[in-house]
Parts: structure tokens; sequence; C-alpha cells
């Protein structure tokens, strides 16, 4: 019994990362989740912020995203493909936007999966992250 725990163990990834600062994107630009607050089974590059698929499984992927622009919006992609979008709330008063989505995909060890800003602007750092995990 005890042997199936540690086996469990050794199989678990996650992940959840921040930007480290305010920092200039461009259209295209991945963005670089280098402030590491989790990164269990090392999947997360703490140098470029992507994450590199250890295991093949299927995986769970969250984005959220603030910004002053009332157009800003980032996407998920898995190798250099956009996946989902990620929407700033054009609608709101408040000076900052935030805007989030989650996707579950089916990867193979060495897909990669990043954020790209579609805007040209700053993200805030407190609340820009990207997290994922094995299921």
């Amino acid at each position: 019994m005890l042997e199936n725990f540690y086996d469990l163990e050794k199989n678990k990834i996650a992940f959840t990362a921040g930007i480290p600062k305010y920092e200039s994107y461009s259209s295209q630009q991945i963005l670089k989740f280098t402030k590491i607050i989790t990164n269990v089974g090392g999947g997360l590059n703490a140098s470029d912020g992507v994450f590199y698929c250890p295991k093949p499984g299927l995986y769970y992927f969250f984005v959220n995203i603030m910004s002053r622009s009332n157009n800003a919006y980032a996407e998920i992609h898995k190798n250099d493909n956009r996946v989902v979008y990620v929407f700033t709330d054009a609608s709101s008063n408040n000076k900052w936007k935030s805007g989030s989505n989650a996707v579950i995909l089916q990867l193979e060890r060495g897909d990669k999966v990043s954020v790209k800003s579609q805007s040209s602007l700053n993200f805030h750092p407190e609340a820009t992250h990207f997290t994922g995990l094995k299921l």
C-alpha cells in the first residue's frame, strides 16, 4: 500500500508562477512566468516561464492576467498553436482589468505550453499567474 503512495508522489506535476515585475510585452511575446511559487515535477522552466511536459498525460492549465488596458488579451499556446484566449474585462470602471481562462490538454513528453501576449502592454505582476497540473 505504501509503495503505491510513493509511486503517486513521483508522478505529481504541478506549478504556479507569476511574472516578476511590471514589464512591457509586445504582441506575440511569451509572458515570462519566472516568479515560481510551486514547481513540483520540474515541468515549468524557471528561465523562460514555459511549461515543458515531462510525462505524457492529461493536464489542466489556468491563466489570469491583469492590465490597465481596456483591450488586453493573451493566449494559451500548445506547441506554438493557440488553444484559448484570455481577455480582460473592458466594461469595468476600475483602472485595472482582469481576465482568466482554463483548458485541459492531452500532452506528450516534450510538448510545451506557454502564454503569449496579444497586445503591447504591461501586466500587473501580483495578479498575472499561470498554473498547471497533471490530472
